[in-house]
């Protein structure tokens, strides 16, 4: 009976060894040519990306089903890597093929390559849009097995701008035999990479206007773009090792073009930057002269091709630090002085309406005459296409820090922000504000008017004077219109906004926050009653009102709803005559004989809402 176990064990584990490794059988028993496509794992992308090691930065990768039943993965402005690996391969030589394209800033026309794939260490680029026909659909890349192990790699890029697209499907691999066997593959191969050479010297462009779709490269890679030459009578050990130069050669050519677009993008905002700063005098003529030879010298580099992707980004960090303009961390403006803020207006109000910002810490803006309300409006006949050109549509977040003492005078919208339509404020302070709007029909300390804008976290106090002739002024927002929504805000002045289509959660302003800032009990209700992770803060008997800094404590609140700091329910500040909440907080105080006092004894232990307190 124990041999007859013993045997059933044995048989078992003999199945199960030769249930997996089937695919590795069928692997070695690849005959020239044959479709191997079924040893990937869900190489169709019908089960989205299973079965793939997916990395994604930015933007959206997604997967449609065509009207075929086919489906196809298309890149939404992001870059992203997807790659699996198949092992036990038998020698030979292998092809990948797969249709698909690259377009820069999605255009159909597009010549500029971009995206790139791999199989173990062979690569080839993408077609562009413009080579792309229903004819000529199929990307190929050829390599063999390292050690029985074949890596799939599809690259996706943006080197253009974050609209450009990538598209793929039909993805297969392909068993081309032993080296004789594939070398007519490979020199097909070798064709279509010739081909796609042609188009990049074509497409290559030192003109700055077309800098997009047509930009400079490094001279020595355009050089080797045009001289690439090959003799078909090779063997297939040199064949495949120019296969590999030629990848190489496509790749590099990708990161150069794409480091001089970069260059390019960046040479032009900052002169056109400087030119507007200058203008407004928001720089020094010795700031622009230095700025100025800065510029020259990467222009002459584009135009030139010599910069190497290394002296690129070098000069990148030289213009980045140039004294003067504004500084960015990931594409998002850092605003730490007044004349950063002044600088924001500028570029928003000429054109650079969805800029993003964020303040680095308090900006006082005493002294400043000449600032002009962020977005602005234009009185044309079509006003929606002015919501579009002319409002702020960008992220301005104040981190829990605020703008002091701001003075501005505007003939439109008035307010830090004059217009703004599908905008997003957030965790912004503002401390004494004074807004004069000549004609102006809507003014506010924060803004003139929003449309289908969301403030998030942001209050006003100290001095506020809003003075305008129209019929929507307020002392937060002149206009609330358009399904904008505010969150957890307030100001401590008389009103909040005139909303004609606005929703307010949780915003509070007049005298019942007036009355009940000081106590906690304003800044309790503004968190909901959170206290782990709260947005406002407040160091009682210290702070007037609450703010955004977590360096001010947290209050809380005793269940006879009396305000406190820190873990102390004696340290309690009183709330006279507050509205926020339904709680008297005025309990009766007693000795410990039960006889009422008028105030607090200022030693020893009394009663106070049937607890014991000191």
């Amino acid at each position: 009976m124990r041999q007859m176990k013993h045997n059933i064990i044995t048989f078992v584990f003999s199945v199960i060894a030769v249930l997996l490794s089937l695919p590795t059988m069928a692997a070695r028993e690849l005959s020239t040519d044959q479709e191997i496509t079924s040893l990937l794992q869900n190489p169709d992308f019908g089960n989205q990306f299973q079965g793939w090691t997916l990395t994604l930065q930015g933007g959206n990768l997604v997967v449609q089903e065509k009207p075929d039943g086919t489906y196809e993965v298309q890149s939404e402005g992001c870059e992203f890597v997807l790659e699996q690996t198949l092992t036990d391969l038998p020698d030979g030589v292998y092809e990948l093929c797969l249709d698909g394209y690259f377009a820069a800033e999605a255009m159909p026309g597009s010549t500029l390559h971009g995206s790139m794939f791999y199989l173990n260490d062979m690569k080839n680029v993408f077609i562009s849009a413009g080579e792309y026909t229903d004819e000529n659909p199929t990307n190929k890349v050829i390599a063999k097995p390292q050690d029985g192990k074949l890596t799939i790699k599809i690259n996706g890029l943006c080197p253009a701008s974050s609209t450009d697209f990538t598209v793929f499907s039909n993805l297969h691999l392909f068993y081309r035999g032993s080296e004789d066997e594939a070398f007519s593959a490979c020199t097909s191969l070798l064709l279509d990479m010739r081909s796609i050479l042609t188009t990049m010297w074509e497409c290559h462009s030192t003109d700055i206007t077309d800098f997009v779709q047509h930009p400079s490269c490094n001279a020595s890679l355009m050089k080797s773009v045009k001289d690439e030459a090959y003799s078909t009578t090779a063997s297939f050990s040199q064949l495949i090792s120019h296969l590999n130069d030629l990848g190489n050669l496509l790749e590099n050519v990708v990161e150069s073009r794409t480091a001089y677009i970069s260059l390019m993008r960046n040479t032009l905002q900052t002169e056109n930057t400087a030119n507007l700063l200058i203008a407004n005098g928001l720089l020094t003529e010795q700031q622009y002269n230095q700025i100025t030879q800065v510029l020259n010298t990467a222009i002459k580099g584009y135009t030139e091709g010599s910069f190497s992707n290394n002296d690129i980004e070098n000069k990148l960090e030289e213009m980045a630090a140039l004294s003067g303009l504004p500084k960015y961390v990931d594409n998002v403006m850092q605003i730490s002085t007044p004349n950063d803020l002044c600088c924001f207006s500028v570029l928003v109000n000429d054109g650079m309406r969805t800029l993003d910002a964020q303040l680095t810490q308090d900006v006082d803006m005493t002294g400043i005459t000449n600032f002009q309300p962020i977005g602005l409006y234009s009185n044309t006949d079509e006003e929606y296409a002015d919501f579009y050109t002319y409002s702020y549509g960008g992220t301005f977040n104040g981190q829990g820090f605020q703008i002091l003492n701001l003075s501005l005078q505007t003939i439109y919208e008035g307010g830090l922000f004059g217009r703004c339509y599908r905008a997003r404020i957030n965790n912004l302070g503002m401390v004494n504000v004074s807004v004069s709007g000549t004609g102006a029909q809507t003014c506010g300390a924060l803004a003139g008017t929003l449309m289908q804008t969301q403030v998030n976290n942001c209050y006003v106090v100290g001095k506020i004077l809003v003075n305008a002739n129209g019929k929507f002024v307020s002392q937060f927002v002149g206009e609330g219109a358009w399904n904008t929504v505010f969150n957890n805000c307030y100001t401590l002045g008389n009103d909040f906004t005139n909303a004609t289509a606005a929703e307010l959660n949780n915003c509070y302003w007049g005298n019942i926050a007036t009355q009940a800032a000081q106590s906690g009990e304003l800044c309790y209700n503004l968190n909901n009653g959170e206290t782990t992770n709260p947005i406002y803060f407040q160091t009682l008997g210290k702070d007037a009102y609450p703010v955004l800094l977590s360096d001010h404590e947290i209050v809380r609140r005793t269940s006879e709803g009396n305000y406190y700091n820190g873990d102390d329910e004696d340290a309690i500040i009183s709330v006279e005559n507050s509205h926020l909440s339904t709680v008297n907080s005025q309990l009766s105080m007693y000795d410990l004989n039960g006889r009422r006092l008028g105030r607090k004894p200022q030693n020893g232990l009394y009663i106070q809402g049937g607890k014991v307190r000191r």
